[in-house]
């Protein structure tokens, strides 16, 4: 029984697979957890994981940033090579490639540092082809509490309270509205958080009625921005909100 849900939650080897062909690379630098430069001087962010901020150019690094870009760097040393699996985009709007990464023998960097609590899952529609197995890795170090989900601010937080910071978060409150307007489905909890989601890609969520969402009381997660002086919050895939229980 233990073997069999090690092997569903991907600890007995890895879950995650190329989802097609592999590009072979040199890595030249680390920027943070899921960023990497190569020998060839591209800029390549790691699809469908979100790592803590660097911060870089504004202050000091949030919690287990260092960990995870050394965690990285061990898993991809400098000089040494990566396979890089693409999805459907291959870059994003600041021009960077987007990639799966894989050790040389096959083992997901990203669902390494999931499994590892380094990372949370961050699927960004169309590139879904991992979506599952890496949803299942965060669940696993969710339910074990490693690494970021020791931390307060990873923990259900009411959406009444929570400080609209830019900080990753995961927030619970009630759908007092729902809307769409122009371009955007709107969810509102607790009257103070909005949730934003796109229209194209509100064809993903269920209900698909907006105002069956009213009345349920839901955790949604993501980076907690402060929009024209109120608390938004971007969605981009059903894994960002689940009705509480």
């Amino acid at each position: 029984m233990f073997l069999a849900a090690l092997l569903a939650c991907g600890l007995a080897g890895a879950a995650c697979h190329p989802p097609g062909p592999l590009e072979r690379a040199r890595v030249s630098f680390h920027y943070d957890g899921d960023t990497l430069r190569l020998a060839d001087g591209r800029r390549v962010r790691l699809l469908g994981i979100d790592t803590p901020e660097m911060n870089y150019h504004d202050g000091e690094p949030q919690p287990l940033a260092e960990q995870a870009k050394a965690r990285v760097a061990q898993l991809l040393p400098r000089g040494g090579t990566v396979q890089l699996a693409r999805d459907r985009q291959p870059h994003d709007r600041f021009g960077r490639a987007l990639a799966h990464a894989f050790r040389a023998d096959g083992t997901s960097v990203e669902e390494t540092l999931l499994r590892e609590g380094l990372a949370v899952v961050f699927i960004l529609p169309p590139n879904v082809a991992l979506a599952d197995c890496l949803l299942a890795a965060e669940r696993e170090a969710r339910r074990a509490k490693r690494g970021l989900w020791l931390l307060p601010d990873y923990q259900v937080q009411p959406a009444g309270k929570v400080p609209a910071d830019g900080r990753w978060r995961r927030v619970r409150g009630r759908v007092t509205s729902a809307q769409r307007r122009d371009d955007w489905v709107l969810l509102k909890l607790d009257r103070r958080v909005q949730l934003r989601v796109a229209r194209r890609d509100w064809a993903a969520f269920a209900p698909a009625d907006p105002g069956a969402w009213r009345g349920r009381e839901v955790v949604a997660r993501g980076k907690l921005k402060s929009r024209y002086g109120r608390p938004q919050m971007r969605l981009w895939h059903p894994a960002q909100i689940e009705v509480s229980k």
